[in-house]
């Protein structure tokens, strides 16, 4: 019936969907754009501080957790209010967190201020703004979510340039405070959303399931329909607590199905590779001696690539000329080479490619991220998919970027951090090489289960075939058991005695309402 409605639906691919894409463009822009350009103000934390490149590293560490890890619960909130409203709240805290930060006199304060004030920001807006797109879009949604991830490219190719020319004129806290205004669109962005028609509907639908539960238990107690509107309203106020929707949210099952916990352990790896070259890019060019504008040049070079990659990714998954699977083994490949290339080069114009390899191919994975989910779960279970993948990536990435940075103070340079990232990638590609493995293995299994169903349902039959003198043991199964010393007793009390075979000795009992039915025997036929 979902799918139905969604046909149905004059915004599917059309209308406002397209308004709704716009707010989602502008949302993604300032929050992932936002996160990619901390490699920028990391250095310059790290010299206006003077602390140690991986303790700095979780800073960006946490906030990225936080905008990851929040995913159920913002996917949670987005449905039991809405996404406008969780989204705006979101954009609220990212910019007291900016803010914030600008007035800190240590390093160790930037771990609320930035990490977790606009971390928790980050977070209640990234995963509405992730998924409700895919509501809006059906024959275009690996091309709008292609749009809507590109923005974080442009974010990526004009923040860091912004970010410099703010750190030039008014210094690192004066970069902070205007940060904060700038994160405020967020909210802009957030008016623009409205509540997908499906999600209205489903809660629509069990609102008049709850509705109609409660009037026949009223009618079974005798209530007056007074009575009944009356217990109707003390359920329908909002409680404290609401375990019911946790459970139906928190999906947790869902890692039982092995296609998607496969797809979340390569979405791990994947995202903990990429993302590590948001620091690796710009510290590793630092400690060759390139200059601010070399630094956020390269940085940029990456979002632009990312900005093309990913929205022809997304075109080109939908016209569906090769598999999804395909795609992203192929780009994590690729990506993985120049990692492995990168220790052996010194020159800038090598790690202008490196940048637009990484934007290109690792980059592109997020315009894939939600249709792939997609064809694994379905749209029912898409929100709660998409949390716990969010949640997980979370957790890979709160110890990828502070690894990278100990490796360099172990090491004295980054090059063991090139090879880590490009083992990850690598591993990445792998997992997605498994899937026709567990779509093989998940199909012999539900052969196996619907076997044993089929063996349980004939094993519940109550029919008992006995022989007088017992079957010899070498009988054939094959062998009629209709033959003249076997006899077939059908002693289910579920069967009509009618149809059984009339017996002289124990005859059915008469009934003291009517008279007994005449018996003949088998000579009178």
């Amino acid at each position: 019936m979902a799918d139905t409605e969604r046909r149905k639906d004059p915004d599917i691919d059309r209308g406002f969907a397209w308004a709704i894409l716009a707010g989602c463009f502008l949302m993604y822009l300032f929050v992932v754009g936002g996160i990619k350009a901390y490699g920028i103000l990391y250095t310059e934390l790290v010299d206006f501080y003077g602390s140690g490149s991986g303790n700095t590293a979780w800073i960006g560490s946490t906030c990225l957790l936080m905008m990851l890890g929040l995913g159920p619960i913002a996917n949670l909130l987005s449905r039991r209010f809405s996404f406008r409203t969780v989204a705006f709240i979101g954009g609220l805290l990212i910019g007291a967190g900016f803010i914030s930060s600008g007035f800190v006199p240590s390093i160790n304060y930037m771990y609320i201020s930035f990490g977790l004030c606009a971390g928790l920001g980050y977070g209640l807006s990234f995963s509405p703004c992730s998924t409700i797109i895919s509501f809006y879009f059906e024959e275009r949604r690996a091309l709008a979510n292609g749009i809507t991830v590109s923005a974080s490219g442009i974010g990526a190719l004009v923040f860091p340039f912004l970010y410099q020319f703010l750190i030039r004129e008014y210094g690192l806290q004066g970069t902070f405070l205007i940060l904060g205004a700038f994160a405020l669109h967020v909210c802009a962005a957030a008016c623009i959303f409205r509540q997908p028609r499906l999600i209205v509907q489903e809660k629509r639908h069990q609102q008049l399931k709850r509705n109609r539960t409660s009037d026949h238990k009223g009618l079974l107690n005798g209530e007056s329909s007074f009575t009944q509107h009356e217990n109707r309203i003390e359920e329908e106020k909002p409680s404290t607590c609401c375990p019911a929707s946790f459970d139906n949210m928190f999906k947790f099952s869902l890692l039982c199905n092995p296609r998607f916990l496969m797809y979340v352990v390569a979405f791990v790896l994947c995202m903990n590779g990429y993302g590590n070259n948001l620091i690796l890019i710009p510290a590793h060019l630092k400690a060759l001696g390139y200059n601010r504008d070399q630094i956020a040049l390269g940085v940029s070079i990456m979002g632009a690539f990312e900005v093309i990659a990913r929205i022809f990714f997304g075109w080109f998954a939908d016209k569906g000329f090769v598999k999804k699977r395909y795609m992203f083994i192929f780009n994590m490949g690729v990506a993985a080479i120049f990692c492995f290339m990168a220790p052996f080069f010194k020159s800038y114009y090598f790690f202008a490619v490196y940048a637009a390899i990484i934007g290109t191919f690792p980059g592109s994975f997020w315009s894939l991220i939600s249709v792939l989910i997609i064809d694994v779960v379905g749209m029912k279970d898409f929100t709660a998919a998409f949390g716990l993948v969010s949640l997980f990536l979370a957790m890979g990435a709160a110890i990828s970027q502070p690894s990278i940075g100990w490796l360099q103070d172990r090491t004295g340079n980054w090059n063991m951090s090139f090879v880590l990232t490009g083992c990850l990638l690598l591993l990445s590609a792998f997992t997605v090489m498994l899937e026709p493995c567990i779509k093989r293995s998940m199909k012999r299994r539900r052969l196996r289960e619907a076997e044993a169903t089929e063996r349980a349902a004939l094993d519940a039959v109550p029919l008992r075939i006995r022989s007088r003198s017992g079957l010899p043991e070498d009988a054939d199964d094959r062998e009629s058991l209709m033959e003249e010393d076997v006899e077939l007793k059908l002693t289910s009390g579920r069967i009509s005695r009618i149809y059984r075979p009339y017996d002289s000795n124990h005859p059915p009992p008469s009934s003291p309402d009517r008279a007994a039915a005449p018996t003949i025997g088998l000579d009178d036929v």
